[in-house]
């Protein structure tokens, strides 16, 4: 039987911000926004460093909100090909503790320690010797939470930042875990949270125990998944680049002008950025059959599900129909998005497969395409996104 799984955490400190500080040791101490300039562009704060969010600025405030919360602190457009540099510097130190390493994003990353505990000497000697590193290699701080599944050790991170280290077991979760919040669980939002308090859940020991026919009745599958989750009863693994299925894919993507909860509207947008997908995918003459769906909530949390059709196709109403299906199972309810993304990945030449293969393909498609290359895209398409607006966006 394997041991149990302890997962390490690592989350950046106000990232942006404290690159452009250590950049620059004339901003240490002061307040930095970095995201642009109030005045010159419509843009949020990308990051917000801790002695401006003193005064409540936070990543997604509009920069003019930001400006009025602290009419002196100091905002940057920034430098984000350092940034990249910087996060590759920070997994090469991960990669140093374990071959087991996955980004999530810019300034995070998760590492499954399990087979490297005692060659290193324990869970709080790696995440000490990474912040460690850091400092030393980066002159920059982050937050370390180390527990038995990712989820969990994403919560840990949140508890002490910056520059924080947390640590539990299987054993500790009615300790430490029970007693937060529910929003403490990444993901859930202002509504999801006001949701729960509605039926009386207020703390992740509630959410625990509460009946789960009564989750599953309020919110669908993704109530009982909920309670496993900060049960420590479900856990993705950590995969590396080389475990990853090919990446070789199509896709596009929609950033909401405004967070949005509406299941109508965007259900409507997630057609329309189908319909594109599939659209470049027939220019491109190829087929695919791996559907992957990106949620980004307000408070830039992402998810990602992935799913395989039976067959290889191109044909939207297919692609969709997996698209919106994964959407239901994944999406929390209630919770506001900001953005949703659909790609199609496996692709092949259609040339290069079974000939017989898309003779069931809809020829409307492809009408639908000539017509559009001729007189654009806007001129025809689907009653139920007329006036919804995706542009073609490259391969990922």
């Amino acid at each position: 039987m394997p041991p149990p799984l302890t997962i390490l955490h690592l989350d950046m400190d106000a990232f942006f911000a404290q690159v452009e500080q250590m950049r620059d040791p004339s901003l240490k101490g002061k307040p930095v926004c970095v995201g642009g300039i109030p005045g010159e562009d419509r843009s949020v704060v990308a990051s917000a460093s801790y002695e401006a969010r003193k005064f409540g600025i936070r990543a997604a405030m509009p920069l003019r909100q930001a400006q009025k919360a602290c009419p002196h602190a100091v905002f940057l457009r920034g430098h984000y090909k350092l940034y990249q540099e910087v996060s590759k510097r920070v997994v090469k130190i991960l990669e140093d503790y374990s071959d087991r390493v996955q980004p999530s994003s810019i300034d995070e990353s998760y590492v499954d320690i399990t087979g490297v505990l005692k060659y290193w000497g324990g869970a709080e000697a790696i995440g000490r010797g990474i912040k460690k590193r850091v400092v030393d290699e980066l002159r920059l701080t982050c937050s370390i939470g180390i527990a038995p599944t990712r989820t969990l050790a994403k919560i840990c991170t949140d508890l002490n930042k910056p520059d924080g280290l947390t640590i539990i077991g299987p054993d500790d979760l009615e300790r430490v875990i029970f007693p937060l919040p529910v929003e403490k669980i990444p993901g859930v939002g202002a509504k999801m949270k006001k949701s729960l308090n509605t039926i009386g859940i207020f703390t992740i020991g509630q959410l625990a125990g509460a009946p789960q026919e009564q989750m599953f009745k309020r919110f669908g599958v993704y109530g009982p998944q909920l309670q496993e989750i900060v049960r420590g009863q479900t856990n993705r693994e950590v995969h590396t680049e080389d475990e990853r299925p090919d990446e070789k894919s199509i896709g596009n993507s929609r950033t909401f002008g405004q967070d949005t909860a509406d299941r109508e509207l965007l259900r409507t947008y997630l057609l329309a950025i189908v319909q594109m997908v599939g659209r470049r995918v027939r220019e491109a003459d190829m087929a695919g059959r791996t559907v992957t769906l990106t949620i980004r909530y307000g408070d830039f949390h992402t998810l990602t599900a992935r799913r395989s059709l039976p067959r290889l196709t191109s044909d939207e109403n297919e692609i969709f129909r997996l698209a919106w299906k994964l959407f239901e199972e994944r999406a929390m309810p209630g919770v506001p998005l900001r953005l949703l993304g659909v790609s199609l990945s496996g692709l092949v030449p259609k040339k290069t497969a079974q000939t017989d293969l898309f003779e069931k393909e809809n020829k409307v498609f492809k009408a639908m395409d000539a017509i559009k290359d001729k007189f654009g895209e806007g001129v025809i398409g689907r009653s139920s996104t007329l006036g919804v607006k995706i542009k073609k966006g490259p391969g990922k």
